[in-house]
Parts: C-alpha cells; structure tokens; sequence
C-alpha cells in the first residue's frame, strides 16, 4: 500500500467534501486507469490503460507492473476531462487513505469498488489516438509493430514521493553531521509543465509527473576508445587516489611538517611516498595493457602520439622512463602533492628544500 503519510497537497483536493450517489462512485471508479492517453497529449481522444492485480511482474525495473508484483499500490487516475475532476478528486482522497470528515457510506462505497477494481484489467479505446507517440518496431515477417507509450501518473506519485523522502533523510543527517551523509546524493528534479495552464486538465495525478528526475547521460567509453583516447592525449590529468593524499595530508599535519626530524619520520615519509608512486605506476601499466590490446585499432600503429607529453608517456610506456624522465616525474609528483592540498585547509606551506627532499624519495623509489 502507499504511504499515507508521504501524500502531498498537491496531489489530493482537500476541498469540502461534495456528496455524489453511490451509482455515480460506481461509474467514476469503473473508469479509473493507470495509464490514460491525456498524460501524453491533453488533446489525444480520451482514454487508457488500466492494470490487474495479477498481470503484476517482479523484475528489476520501475513501472506498474513491477510495482504492482512487489505489492506496491499504484494509484489510478481518471481518463476523461477536467469536468469530472470533483468525483475524481474524492476518490483519490479515499484511496491514500485520507478519510477524515468522509461520509461513512459513501467511504465504505468507494474503498470496495477500488477494491473491486484491483482485479480487473481495461483497455478503454475505441482506436489509437493519432495524437498520441507511436514507435515502429521491425518484424520477423518484414512488417512492422506499433508500439504507443503511455505514462503512468501514479508511478510519478510513488517516485515522487521516494524522491522527497530520499532528500529529506539527507537533509538531516547533513544537519546532525552525520558521516553517513557522504554516502548519499542530492536527488534533483526538473520543471517540466503538463496540461498547459491548467495542469489539472490530463488528470488528477499528473502534478507529480511535472517534477521528473534529471540524470546525466552514461558516461563510462567503451575499451577501445579509452585505448584511443590514451593513444592521443596519454593519461589525462593523472590524480592522486584521494585517499592516499588524505593519509600523507594527516600525517605531515601530524609531524608539523617537519618530514626529516629522525630516521624514524625519513622511513614513514619514504613508505607513504612509494604508495603514491606505486599508484603511478599501476596507472600507467593499466593503460600500456589497453593500448597494446587495441594495437592494431591506433593510427599508424604506434601506441602513443607524438603529442602526448613526456611525463604521461613514460608513464604509461616504461621504456621511456631514462634518468630524465624520472628528474621530470619526481618534480611533478613533488608539485602536484602541494598542488593538491587545498590553500584554505593547509596548515604548513610546502618549502622548496621539502619539495625537492620528497623527489629525491620519488626517484629512491623508481630505481
């Protein structure tokens, strides 16, 4: 069943309540859809889709079918015009369980034929609206199969409603300070009007649908334009895993900077420097695997371009790491590690004697 208490205002009409006959609940709750034609286009001939309690599926996706497998009660809507809103309004009202101030007879009415309704399934369409998206799908037999999508306006209300519920939860635990906090992101929805201006016209539902989620486009490449895109501009920007520089970061903190005090500060220096080094170099082996995968994919055969920068090459091929190269790598690494501790949190500058000491480890640990 849905969360009564997640119900928003905007999806209910608390108006006062407006008595109907029980033959008028009857027919109002007989039209209830799921997916109605007016939620795609409000100009679209009236009707939609409803769903039965049996047809639900348990699979891993969002939809009516699915929610309805896993018993989650999908609200349905009306298919007809904004003058019947009234009805429809009182109806919702009664099936998110919002009941205060309803008259008994009329409530035990409803809530049985809601009930009644659950079990069967509706098409109401005398044809497919020429206003409504329709996709083609190729056949076996060389023909095609029509495919119209409908949404769900009740889907929208549960995602909704788990969308607010998510972002409250991170609100608090941002307020309390909790470190939880980090493991969650923001949830942030679109404006995107149905119904014109007046939203209400589609149905009583859609307001929920006028607040979809934005997510980005996939964004992990495929191997083989990885390996491309190491063969022309090497590693791009290699960082530092942010859990390792953290670690240096509190214990140079630690020791006041004073990285050379004893033998005993010079080995831990040395051994959190080689992890990052370390880091480095299963970087630059991972990609020199990559390329000579796709070998035979890169231009004129050759793993990396010619434009690709000295640091980054020899990064990526070991025949490239001379002396000169280490000299090169080890004063990048030296840089970046200051470079990469924010101006505003760092609590002890970096001097050119340390910068040059922490090179020195760097090349120790390329030998």
């Amino acid at each position: 069943m849905a969360d009564k208490s997640e119900t928003s205002d905007d999806v209910v009409d608390k108006k006062e309540w407006v008595n109907h006959s029980l033959d008028d609940y009857t027919n109002a709750t007989q039209k209830l859809v799921h997916h109605s034609f007016k939620t795609v286009n409000t100009n679209a001939e009236a009707g939609g889709v409803r769903v039965a309690q049996s047809q639900g599926i348990k699979l891993p996706y969002i939809g009516v079918r699915t929610l309805l497998g896993h018993n989650i009660d999908v609200l349905m809507d009306r298919y007809e015009g904004a003058h019947t809103a009234r009805i429809y309004s009182q109806i919702s009202q009664v099936a998110q369980g919002l009941v205060e101030g309803v008259p008994l007879t009329e409530l035990g009415h409803i809530q049985r034929s809601l009930e009644q309704i659950k079990t069967t399934s509706l098409v109401q369409s005398s044809q497919i609206s020429p206003r409504v998206r329709q996709i083609l799908l190729p056949r076996a037999d060389g023909g095609y199969l029509s495919i119209t999508p409908i949404s769900a306006a009740g889907v929208s209300h549960q995602l909704k409603n788990a969308v607010f519920g998510h972002n409250q939860k991170l609100f608090e635990l941002r307020k309390a300070d909790d470190e939880t906090a980090q493991n969650f992101k923001r949830i942030t929805l679109a404006d995107f009007p149905i119904g014109g201006a007046k939203h209400v016209n589609p149905g009583g539902l859609v307001f929920s649908m006028r607040a979809p989620i934005i997510a980005g486009f996939p964004t992990t490449a495929t191997e083989r334009s990885r390996a491309l895109s190491l063969h022309h501009y090497g590693i791009r920007n290699p960082r530092f895993p942010k859990r390792l520089h953290a670690e240096y970061v509190t214990w140079r903190n630690k020791q006041k900077a004073q990285v050379d005090a004893d033998h005993g500060t010079r080995a831990e220096h040395r051994a959190l420097i080689a992890k990052m080094v370390k880091h480095f170099m299963l970087l630059g082996a991972d990609a020199f695997e990559l390329l000579n995968l796709y070998k035979n994919d890169l231009p004129v055969g050759v793993l990396l371009n010619g434009r690709v920068g000295t640091v980054e090459a020899g990064l990526i091929d070991s025949a490239r790491r001379n002396a000169s190269w280490k000299y090169d790598f080890a004063s990048w690494f030296a840089r970046r590690v200051a470079a990469s501790e924010k101006d505003e949190a760092r609590q002890f500058e970096y001097s050119q004697a340390e910068l040059n000491q922490m090179a020195g480890l760097v090349k120790d640990c390329l030998k």
